[in-house]
């Protein structure tokens, strides 16, 4: 049995989310920053007439913030029950992956910074690390997002 995952880029590292957990990916969208926003949220986009918040894996990863260029993409999701665009520096694209390749992710790499973590995939030499969208935001972050927009 194969997983299939959508691999993408933060930093030059590879990381993969449930291809059936991602709604769709997108290119070349405005952020508009957005006031009272927890520090992962980069703002909001609108797509399709829906306000989506933007939640950077750079921020997440205690990176720096990097412009958005060319090859910037946003993966539309869930993250338990709110709708959010991961930003991500480069979309590698739609890889299967052998369940004889994906591996528990390490005990020294296990914390609760890191429970977004769900495996460790192996592919053409290079590690994978595949994550559970779910387990991205922290739960003040998901309460943030679903307080009701004051104007």
């Amino acid at each position: 049995m194969s997983i299939k995952q959508a691999v993408f880029q933060i930093n030059g590292e590879e990381y993969g989310l449930d291809i059936t957990k991602v709604s769709t990916i997108e290119k070349d969208l405005e952020v508009v920053k957005a006031e009272k926003m927890p520090k992962n949220i980069k703002g909001k986009i609108n797509l399709r007439g829906t306000e989506i918040p933007v939640f950077s894996l750079r921020r997440k990863f205690n990176l720096p913030d990097e412009e958005a260029d060319k090859d910037t993409r946003y993966l539309i999701t869930n993250a338990g029950d709110v709708q959010i665009a991961l930003e991500v520096d480069l979309v590698k694209g739609i890889k299967d992956f052998d369940q004889s390749d994906v591996f528990d992710v390490p005990e020294v790499l296990k914390n609760s910074g890191t429970s977004y973590l769900k495996s460790i995939a192996y592919s053409d030499g290079e590690l994978i690390l595949l994550l559970d969208s779910n387990l991205l935001l922290s739960d003040d972050e998901v309460n943030a997002l679903k307080m009701p927009k004051s104007n």
